[in-house]
């Protein structure tokens, strides 16, 4: 009975991180650029559950990746607003070191310079870079113009491999330099911004099944529990 339960109780706990994972899509079904998660579970078979001889069968999150597939472009009119039409990532300076994005939602601060809406600025070949005039232009390979003439070109990076970047918050990822590339063969449209590539309506079936599922997982340790109960009041007799 004790290892039934355990086995019923850790499908309840990957169900509950399963329903972290898709409140979090659904929260961010609004945010420009945001990339979705997905969970892979692993039976543990290698572990003995507590009072058998049989191996484990817990469930356990193996995997957590990002889904990143592009998003629908949609128009702002807003030339500060910038998306990549296919691979790569805007990248941006942190107090913690060089970030990436695919938010191209950016402002102007009021010395010129362009930077996300936390204030991390947006980099170009040459660093951080200001507009003077308050005018942008920004040409389909990422070079940058204002009224005085040529400025930079944004950096675009991809990632060798996308299973070594870390998901930060604001819709930022990390990884470590070597895993980090530039990417020269880009378009940039100014004045549109990706959308979230998360489906409103695929997160709200995840939910409810999600729901379903734990309360299965619940009810099967509540029966579990009763039975255990009958027989420890049998066994007092």
């Amino acid at each position: 009975m004790d290892a039934a339960m355990y086995k019923a109780l850790s499908g309840a706990i990957a169900q509950m991180n399963r329903l972290e994972t898709a409140a979090q899509d659904l929260a961010n079904v609004n945010t420009s650029g945001y990339k979705g998660q997905r969970i892979a579970f692993s039976e543990v078979l290698a572990n003995r559950l507590p009072g058998s001889e049989r191996p484990g069968g817990l469930v356990a999150v193996g995997d957590q990746k990002t889904n990143l597939f592009q998003g629908e472009i949609q128009n702002t009119g807003n030339p500060f607003n910038l998306a990549i039409d296919g691979e790569g990532f805007f990248v941006v300076e942190t107090p913690r070191g060089e970030r990436y994005t695919r938010n191209g939602n950016f402002t102007l601060k009021s010395d010129g310079t362009v930077t996300t809406s936390q204030g991390d600025p947006l980099l170009g070949e040459g660093g951080p870079f200001q507009i003077t005039n308050g005018k942008m232009e920004v040409a389909p390979d990422g070079s940058v113009r204002s009224s005085d003439g040529d400025l930079t070109k944004l950096r675009i990076v991809r990632f060798a491999d996308s299973r070594l970047t870390v998901k930060e918050g604001a819709n930022l990822f990390n990884s470590a330099p070597a895993n980090v590339q530039e990417v020269s063969d880009v378009r940039i449209m100014q004045g549109g911004l990706e959308q979230s590539n998360v489906s409103p309506i695929d997160s709200m079936v995840s939910l409810i099944t999600i729901q379903r599922q734990f309360e299965a997982y619940e009810r099967a340790m509540g029966l579990m529990d009763a039975a255990t109960e009958k027989m420890i009041t049998a066994a007092a007799n």
